[in-house]
């Protein structure tokens, strides 16, 4: 059995990003093992995500957009971001650019093997693989057994981000590469939150992406169909090639992941509560809860840090959550009534949960009040 200081379950964006970080502190002649059944060799999603300042992923950013679109029924506009940007990375450009990064400490290792099991021991935890039982001191894992979190979270709210996106190419110009499309409410709802995204890549190709928040998965000819009726109808596409694709499932639930699996086996990404419950964003959460991570090691105290919201935004985000799932019919009024009745930074820094309290009066009393009050009592009762 080969030791090692820290073992990383788990090599997308959370445990990356964990190495990632850890080698750029005192921690960086530590001796690390990554482990994933997948080499990461494909482009298998997209990260999009709002920042004001510089970020270490900047130079593989293939899409920056200072302008988003917003269409429903209630509210039309491009609205400009201000001193906010959103970024999109593909996946296949953060995987190779950790890589690299990473290899420049070769006492960082990467290990392509199915995790069996993560035991936790009286002074440190295993993996035990298909390729062997590796020890450590410290286990960080961001595997995610979604069966296993939907029998513990109980009475927990919960909602799945689902979505399938296509990379479309088509003969004319017909995106404009200007700006991108954050909430497209121009779709049936059909008793859940619907809406389409859409990056452009340039004016003749772009990322269309069918999302729902609901309870279950669609058949996947459903997704399909739907993404072919907007392309034709909405965007009034006649003719286009696919050339990529993408499906993703997100947890959106007020579930307390727990931040440990024992006391040496420490819980990253979405397993650790990274996605935040009403809205699923989860890339830049990442990156921050695994700094702190990183920053402790280095520091010599516990990395055992909850990726958890203060108090007031898990109260939020309940009310916010259960009204898309008890009443999803009201979300496509509320977002329009969000975007229409407030700057986008003021948003962008409500979302984020550092905008400060009169940021969050500002951004809540310009919605329509019953929707919440009704959720608000909902819970109450519970």
């Amino acid at each position: 059995m080969k030791n090692y200081d820290y073992i990383i379950a788990g090599g997308g964006a959370a445990g990356l990003s964990l190495a990632w970080h850890l080698s750029q502190t005192a921690k960086a002649n530590a001796r690390v093992l990554i482990i994933d059944k997948d080499k990461k060799q494909n482009n298998d999603r997209t990260w999009g995500f709002w920042h004001r300042q510089a970020t270490p992923f900047d130079k593989i950013v293939s899409y920056r957009f200072d302008k988003l679109d917003f269409f429903s029924r209630f509210y039309s506009q491009r609205i400009p971001m201000g001193s906010h940007r959103y970024s999109v990375i593909r996946g296949i450009d953060f995987y190779n650019f950790m890589r690299s990064s990473l290899a420049a400490f070769p006492n960082f290792e990467f290990l392509n093997a199915t995790i069996e099991k993560l035991e936790d021991q009286p002074d440190g935890a295993t993996a035990i693989t298909d390729k062997g039982t590796f020890s450590a001191s410290w286990i960080f894992t961001s595997i995610f057994k979604e069966k296993d979190v939907v029998a513990a979270a109980g009475k927990a709210l919960y909602l799945r981000q689902h979505f399938k996106g296509l990379v479309i190419e088509t003969d004319e110009p017909v995106f404009d590469a200007g700006s991108f499309t954050m909430f497209d409410f121009r779709t049936p709802q059909q008793g859940a939150m619907r809406f389409f995204y859409v990056i452009p890549h340039n004016a003749r190709q772009a990322l269309v992406e069918y999302t729902l928040f609901s309870e279950h998965l669609l058949p996947k000819p459903e997704y399909d169909a739907a993404i072919a009726t907007y392309i034709a109808e909405v965007l009034k596409i006649k003719s286009y090639r696919i050339i990529d694709d993408e499906f993703g499932v997100i947890p959106m639930t007020t579930y307390h992941f727990p931040a440990t699996q024992g006391e040496h086996i420490v819980q990253t990404g979405s397993a650790g509560g990274s996605s935040k419950p009403s809205s699923g964003y989860t890339f830049m959460r990442i990156q921050v809860h695994t700094k702190k991570v990183a920053a402790a090691l280095a520091a010599g105290k516990s990395p055992v840090i909850p990726a958890v919201s203060p108090l007031r935004y898990r109260y939020y985000d309940a009310v916010l959550l259960n009204i898309l799932k008890n009443d999803p019919e009201k979300a496509e009024l509320l977002f329009s009534k969000m975007y229409q009745n407030n700057p986008v930074g003021r948003l962008f820094d409500f979302l984020d949960e550092k905008g400060g309290l009169t940021n969050d009066l500002k951004v809540i009393t310009s919605l329509p009040p019953w929707p919440f009050l009704k959720s608000t009592g909902q819970l109450l009762m519970g």
